[in-house]
């Protein structure tokens, strides 16, 4: 691995060393704790569109420079503030003299790159659903004949592909401005580029769109500047600090993977600080306190909830989102989605969220199901999130083209729900309606819909309902669920039995599931619970902090027991600590129970345990969320 900058001997011995026995490599390509706050700014320069404004027609800014031009595709290198490359690549529509467009901004996952063609088969393509939604956008492949295209940019962050530069996780300070260079870029040079008065102002209609790392951009762009109209985060982060080391506990297979995975974009391009803190994880298993706080000022957490104080003058605007997050994702779960999308939905009504069922993967080392394998047969591809939403509804919502009458569900494509949103927040709620527009059948997009853990290789999606104007946390409201029994757990590597059997195939560690008292009602669950989690010594007190991993166990009616989207937390120390645990969106028919799973090691924190193990009694408490009740009646059967 090449490393930029001035590592230490000892840093470079250290990484190869972790190069060579860790660096596994992992189905990841694509990237890498915050509570509800009041002390959200306001919109910042971000003023949104008002609903009259946002239904007129776009306009180009100078009509005489708007001369139009045939559909091209460009590769276009500009300059970043501090002189670095940013390499883009740009399509521009076949537009007449005058006729505008708006622009759909594109960036990659974690050591990926930009999309330098859309001249692909849709359906073979697994990457990532958004450069679907880009081909869609573009509309020169595959063309509807009721509108025109709209430009298009996809660009290589600073540290990836063709830019030059280190990487530093999307710091505002540095990739940030990248972003609005690029803006700047287009503002200048996209001749038919569409506007509309915001504040009073004339300003550019902006979509953008990405997952992972692709997810963050936006976010993190979105903070600084207020040119963005609507955007498309798909499975990123809310706070780093969370994400990677959450309790303290560094996650090192995604740190260690993410790094391998990124060696060939990336080419070892990292910034010391992120080099310094990789060392860190895999040795002592504790990150310095600047990193971390680096880390967390480096995403929406940091302007979402101002008490955490991280200051990086980025303000929350109002700008309606669709944010899509997996549930089996162990890199960023349900609750960081949650959160993103709460923020949100306080500043902008517009905004949405889907809960789905893949995302962040490990199961190329056998932690985790190959979710193509869990999608054979079905119809939908595996491509980081299912292609394919399975909505259980009411046959009269759905359009008769997209309704399945086996299964009583509406199949809409993901990238349609994605696409239909941009259209509905940059060209107007008018033409979303049209389905000569969009060149398929609108539906409704729910406010916030989740497909469920219910044993179906199709996981059926419901919608969640609204309760009230405010849109409260779904969170661990029901203290339904107890046990004070203390179990006895064995930490560190020591704490993995043998004899795995097949049910337990998605976790190397095999669990210790506990019942819950309380956890065998049925319905949908969806939202985050919150335990309360004891760790007592066995015998005299161990020098090193103990680590338990926990989080919820599902057992269905014949027996099977599994641990709940893959999802597992750390607690560190003894004592007493209350926590949030991943979201969860599963329904739960007659016999089964939720449980609570304990682990003395989880290979998701492949270094991170206990060097000298340690017995450890482990009692808890477990809130979970309230059941929903979905207009089908689906979750009540």
């Amino acid at each position: 691995m090449f490393l930029k900058g001035s590592a230490s001997g000892a840093h470079n011995i250290t990484l190869r060393r972790f190069a060579l026995g860790l660096f596994t490599v992992v189905s990841l390509t694509g990237c890498l704790s915050g509570s509800e706050s009041p002390l959200i700014p306001g919109g910042g320069s971000g003023t949104p569109v008002t609903p009259a404004e946002a239904s007129t027609p776009m306009k180009v800014k100078d009509t005489a420079a708007a001369t139009g031009h045939a559909a091209k595709v460009e590769q276009v290198t500009i300059k970043a503030f501090d002189g670095t490359d940013i390499a883009m690549t740009v399509y521009y529509p076949t537009l007449a003299k005058g006729e505008a467009a708006p622009l759909l901004l594109h960036s990659h996952g974690f050591g990926g790159s930009r999309t330098t063609s859309l001249d692909f088969d849709e359906a073979a393509q697994t990457s990532e659903i958004g450069i679907d939604v880009l081909q869609l956008a573009y509309n020169e492949k595959n063309k509807v004949a009721g509108r025109k295209g709209w430009y298009v940019i996809s660009y290589d962050q600073r540290g990836h592909g063709d830019s030059g530069g280190t990487v530093s996780i999307l710091d505002p300070n540095i990739e940030g401005k990248d972003f609005s260079t690029v803006l700047d870029w287009a503002q200048a040079n996209l001749p038919n580029l569409g506007y509309r008065t915001k504040g009073n102002s004339p300003d550019p209609v902006v979509g953008t769109i990405g997952r992972s790392y692709g997810g963050a951009f936006q976010l993190i762009g979105a903070g600084l500047d207020g040119r963005v109209d609507a955007m498309v985060p798909g499975g990123t982060w809310y706070d780093l600090r969370y994400s990677l080391n959450p309790g303290g506990v560094p996650k090192t297979a995604y740190l260690d993977g993410l790094v391998a995975a990124g060696a060939q974009s990336n080419k070892g391009r990292y910034d010391q600080f992120l080099l310094q803190g990789l060392v860190e994880a895999n040795t002592t298993g504790v990150v310095d306190d600047t990193i971390v706080k680096r880390l967390g000022s480096q995403g929406s957490v940091s302007y979402c909830d101002l008490s955490q104080n991280l200051p990086n003058g980025m303000t929350l605007k109002s700008i309606p989102a669709f944010f899509v997050q997996g549930a089996t994702d162990v890199l960023f779960n349900l609750r960081e989605g949650l959160q993103n999308f709460e923020c949100y939905r306080k500043v902008n009504a517009d905004s949405k969220l889907l809960f789905v069922k893949f995302g962040h993967s490990l199961s190329s080392l056998k932690i985790q199901k190959d979710p193509a394998g869990e999608l054979a047969g079905t119809g939908a591809k595996y491509a980081f999130n299912e292609s394919l939403v399975w909505l259980k509804t009411a046959q009269n919502q759905c359009p008769a083209g997209l309704y399945d009458k086996a299964t009583g569900r509406c199949v809409i494509p993901l990238k349609d729900m994605m696409f239909q949103f941009l259209v509905q927040n940059l060209i107007g709620k008018n033409e979303a309606n049209s389905k000569t527009y969009l060149g398929f059948d609108p539906v409704p997009v729910p406010e916030i819909a989740a497909v469920l853990e219910d044993s179906r290789p199709d996981p059926s999606a419901v919608v969640v309902q609204s309760k009230g104007a405010d849109r409260p946390k779904l969170d661990g409201l029901r203290a339904a669920s107890a046990f004070t029994a203390p179990t006895q757990v064995l930490t560190g590597v020591l704490g993995v039995p043998s004899g795995l059997s097949s049910t337990q195939g998605s976790q190397l560690a095999q669990p210790v599931y506990v019942n819950l008292n309380n956890a065998n009602l049925p319905g949908c669950y969806v939202g985050v619970p919150k335990a309360t989690v004891k760790l007592e010594a066995v015998g005299p007190a161990s020098p090193e902090a103990p680590v338990v991993f926990v989080g919820l166990g599902l057992e269905r009616a014949d027996g099977t027991k599994t641990v709940l989207h893959d999802q597992i937390t750390p607690i560190k120390g003894y004592g007493e600590k209350t926590l949030e645990l991943p979201g969860i969106s599963v329904r739960l028919q007659a016999g089964d129970k939720l449980t609570l799973n304990l682990q003395g090691y989880n290979p998701v924190f492949l270094t991170s345990f206990n060097r000298v193990p340690v017995p450890v009694n482990v009692s808890a408490s477990v809130a979970l969320p309230n059941t929903i009740t979905d207009s089908t009646g689906f979750c009540g059967q």
